[in-house]
């Protein structure tokens, strides 16, 4: 693909039904900035939306996830600032042949597809970023917080590493495995001095080391942030782990983990004086981490 702007149409079991709008494309270093306009899109108020790159090999469409949306309504009209590092094998926009848009909650049959290049007749679509041996190869062994107040996605090959919004590289999450059967909502008493935590904003990002500042563009984060006005930074020693608010759900444990947070936590909620619209009186309510340093 290169920079311009392409038509968003809907396809159904490989046959393109209609046009719903277009995504305009434009570059900066290895940067992307992603506008979607889209109307009246089948969907329900609150679904949320993966967006993914990909590339045509043969007739299967390679993507990588680049983004998550929520949608408040079937009219979408969003900007997303993304890296040629979330591309299917770190391609370049060049070697991109189009994005591919699923509902989370709907039969992926139903899909909507900008494209550089003519789809066959028949496709199927493969995420390879699930399955990317490398990627989990690649990670450090980091500390994890405590396991009575983490939550992680059980099945280690399910997890992908947060590639950097820029050249600088980030530090992927801890992925390690813990006992399926834990429930979300029971809460730890902290009673370790030496670990503190504390509410910060979108814009404390810039506090932290430089290496951390892409962050502040994750779609993942920029969601939570903006329901849940404020972010948890934990401080253990000299580790850092940063905290996205929001509900435990299988599904959101999927996408935390997507966009690399996947550990839960509840633990630290007492503490942070959280106003009402800084929180959900839900017992499932809390924070996913990743580990910084």
């Amino acid at each position: 693909m290169n920079p311009g702007s392409y038509y968003l149409y809907e396809y159904e079991s490989c046959c393109r039904r209609r046009n719903l709008g277009f995504l305009q494309i434009s570059s900066h270093n290895y940067s992307y900035l992603l506008t979607l306009h889209v109307k009246n899109l089948p969907i329900v108020p609150g679904e949320q939306l993966e967006v993914h790159a990909f590339i045509l090999e043969n007739q299967t469409l390679i993507g990588s996830p680049v983004a998550l949306l929520q949608c408040s309504g079937q009219n979408l009209s969003t900007q997303l600032v993304i890296s040629g590092e979330r591309f299917p094998h770190k391609r370049t926009l060049k070697h991109i042949d189009g994005f591919i848009i699923f509902s989370i909650t709907q039969n992926r049959s139903q899909h909507w597809i900008a494209s550089a290049v003519p789809l066959p007749d028949f496709y199927s679509f493969s995420d390879c970023s699930l399955s990317t041996e490398e990627s989990l190869s690649s990670e450090p062994e980091n500390p994890s917080l405590s396991e009575e107040s983490l939550i992680t996605e059980d099945t280690v090959s399910e997890t992908v590493s947060e590639a950097a919004l820029s050249d600088a590289s980030i530090d992927a999450a801890s992925t390690e495995e813990v006992p399926t059967e834990v429930t979300p909502t029971e809460e730890t008493a902290i009673q370790d001095a030496s670990i503190q935590a504390r509410k910060i904003t979108h814009a404390e990002i810039s506090t932290l080391p430089r290496r951390f500042w892409p962050l502040a563009n994750n779609s993942f984060l920029l969601h939570g942030c903006h329901n849940y006005h404020h972010l948890l930074l934990i401080k253990e020693k000299d580790h850092l782990w940063l905290g996205v608010p929001g509900l435990y759900d299988p599904r959101e444990a999927h996408m935390a983990n997507l966009f690399g947070f996947p550990q839960f936590t509840s633990s630290y909620i007492s503490i942070l004086k959280l106003t009402e619209d800084e929180c959900e009186n839900s017992e499932s309510f809390g924070h996913w981490c990743r580990y910084l340093m």
